[in-house]
């Protein structure tokens, strides 16, 4: 039921292996991932070298009719943090995989040339790429759809995984991304420039009778939870408008968390009026949360696009300071097609013009913007980034790399761990999500922690604990272990404790980054362990409970945590830049205090018990 492919590219080798183990003591996707990379990738590994493995992992119930049951892990070491790397897609190619007759993929080896793989049910290939090595990642996926079929999914790379740039993303057909820490450049470095699946099977699950019940209940948790229409109304720009009322912005590289002209310019409901044509949906998913943009008059008039995402909209339109959204969008579309993460690269942006702005760039300073909102410099920057001309050669090292070459710059470096900090800014309020971005073991991210109670609007009681923001009987109807619901919001509810919801939040994720489904609302705050232990022993015929579920889930978090620490981590790593200790933020109502730092060490700390981690003090 579980295959695995195994692929050296040095000796162009191809095994298949049965998995099934690994999947009953991982759950699927990114817990077997992880358990794969541990234990095939040596310490202190050279992430562009022969021996790093780069591995896909269709979730566990990708290909069956769960609601959003499209997500597809992809996971390395990474080259931009060298710590565990991964990231998540959706659309169709996982469910491609898992037609064919299999839901892993492990590439080591590094071919001598450029090569592609065709994976055609149970016909595997290698085939020569030497005439795609250079396209972007829409003509590679051309090419393949008119010369194999256009029915093939396509994972490729564009020129910068090509060229190595250490946040390099693999593109997931013409739209979609493997977004974060770099997994493009590890799949550049290997000369691997796609890998594209055609499957005409189907999913076989263990109980097919108890299974369709499964699909039944969770579909109806999913379509009448009040998040539902919002998310399908809005997708993820739902929270553009929250962002920026509280303060939140990631403003001209976290100078400013609000601006006056956001709503008029970047909010949900111009976006909605101005912008949005039509729904779109990944394989099997009801919310349909992205959607397709045609500009409806202006300079662009006609300029279509897929999006917008709050992503798109914070990066380039809040921390880059571009207003209007068909730029925004055109800023994502040259991300897409060079093949980079948006939130890397944008933040590499924000850290030069800044860098910039204080005279530190010398002989770069013209190749740079001084001025936020300069969208054709902008443009510039992101394909010479792409291309690693110039200055954009240095930038494609990451912010971390690029600020140690900078006299002086680390001070506008944002980071953690070596990756680029998103989206939101923590002065503009503390809660379990921001706490996410210190405890996240990719790095500087925010999607792998997140409440299921949370709401932007709610108030934080101090460092430690935020107000329960939603009703006692949403909190009871939770589906969380009992013994963890008491230990997070007490008996009875009257707080949210913050790092063990984190610790929650965290395994709940990777609960569902594991079998498969998506983040989005109305999937995370309906659907709990017990739901995903009864569906697991649908599918596999494993009678998992939710205990055993909760346990595999904190395992898989400690694997990656070990494999952080045994390339070097230390507790001093979970920190934010000085700048969000040591300065105030610029909002509407005047002013947001640094954080303290003093006080958010002691939450890590306090993280660490929960987790029953340990390091030396000062380490």
């Amino acid at each position: 039921m579980f295959m695995l492919i195994k692929i050296d590219l040095t000796d162009k080798k191809i095994d298949i292996e049965d998995v099934a183990d690994l999947h009953r003591d991982y759950l699927g996707g990114l817990g077997v991932n992880t358990k794969l990379l541990v234990d095939l990738t040596p310490p202190g590994v050279d992430p562009f070298g022969p021996d790093n493995n780069l591995i896909f992992g269709a979730g566990t119930f990708v290909g069956t009719l769960l609601p959003t049951a499209a997500r597809t892990e992809l996971t390395s070491k990474s080259p931009l943090s060298n710590r565990f790397g991964t990231s998540n897609s959706g659309g169709l190619w996982g469910a491609a995989l898992k037609f064919a007759g299999y839901s892993h993929i492990v590439l080591t080896g590094k071919s001598n040339v450029p090569v592609y793989i065709t994976i055609d049910n149970d016909q595997i290939k290698i085939e020569d790429a030497t005439h795609l090595w250079g396209l972007s990642s829409c003509e590679t996926v051309d090419w393949i759809k008119q010369e194999k079929g256009s029915d093939y999914q396509v994972a490729s790379i564009g020129p910068a995984g090509e060229k190595l740039v250490r946040f390099a993303s693999v593109q997931n057909n013409y739209h979609g991304a493997w977004g974060r820490t770099g997994m493009g450049a590890v799949m550049g470095s290997k000369y691997l420039k796609a890998i594209a699946v055609r499957g005409t099977g189907e999913v076989r699950v263990a109980d097919r009778r108890y299974f369709a019940g499964i699909i039944t209940e969770a579909f109806n948790k999913v379509i009448n939870h009040e998040s539902f229409g919002y998310t399908n109304r809005y997708g993820s720009m739902v929270v553009a408008d929250p962002y920026n009322k509280i303060g939140a912005l990631p403003g001209h590289n976290f100078t400013s968390g609000y601006f006056g002209d956001w709503v008029e310019t970047r909010g949900r409901k111009v976006f909605e009026k101005k912008y949005k044509e039509k729904d779109l949906a990944c394989f099997s998913c009801p919310i349909a949360c992205t959607h397709w943009t045609n500009v409806k008059s202006g300079n662009y008039e006609g300029y279509e696009y897929k999006g917008l995402e709050v992503t798109f909209v914070m990066e380039f339109g809040a921390k880059l300071g571009i207003k209007e959204n068909a730029e925004i969008l055109k800023c994502a579309e040259v991300c897409n097609l060079y093949g980079m993460d948006v939130i890397s690269a944008s933040g590499v942006i924000a850290f030069a013009i800044e860098a910039n702005q204080n005279g530190l760039l010398g002989k770069y300073g013209t190749e740079v913007p001084d001025a936020w909102g300069d969208f054709p410099g902008i443009i510039r920057l992101l394909e010479n980034i792409g291309q690693r001309r110039g200055i954009g050669d240095l930038l494609a090292e990451g912010i971390k790399r690029a600020s140690l070459s900078i006299p002086g710059s680390d001070q506008y470096a944002m980071h953690i761990k070596g990756v680029e900090l998103p989206v939101r800014d923590p002065r503009g309020k503390w809660d379990v999500w921001m706490l996410g971005y210190l405890t996240n073991t990719r790095g500087g991210d925010h999607l792998r922690t997140r409440s299921p109670v949370d709401n932007l609007l709610g108030e934080v009681r101090s460092s430690f604990e935020e107000e329960i923001a939603v009703s006692e009987n949403m909190v009871n109807d939770l589906d969380m272990p009992r013994i963890l619901k008491e230990e997070i919001f007490s008996k009875p509810p009257l707080k949210v404790d913050i790092p063990r919801m984190a610790k929650y939040a965290e395994d709940l994720i990777t609960i569902i980054n594991s079998t498969g489904l998506c983040i989005r609302p109305p999937v995370h705050r309906t659907l709990g362990a017990n739901f995903y232990a009864r569906a697991l022993a649908a599918v596999t015929g494993h009678p998992y409970t939710e205990q055993e579920v909760m346990k595999i889930a904190s395992n898989i978090w400690d694997l990656q945590h070990q494999f952080n620490v045994s390339e070097g981590e230390k507790i001093t790593d979970y920190a934010f830049p000085d700048r969000f200790y040591e300065k105030s933020l610029p909002v509407q109502s005047g002013t947001k205090s640094p954080l303290p730092r003093d006080e958010i060490n002691e939450v890590i700390r306090r993280y660490f018990a929960a987790r029953d981690w340990e390091y030396a003090e000062g380490d």
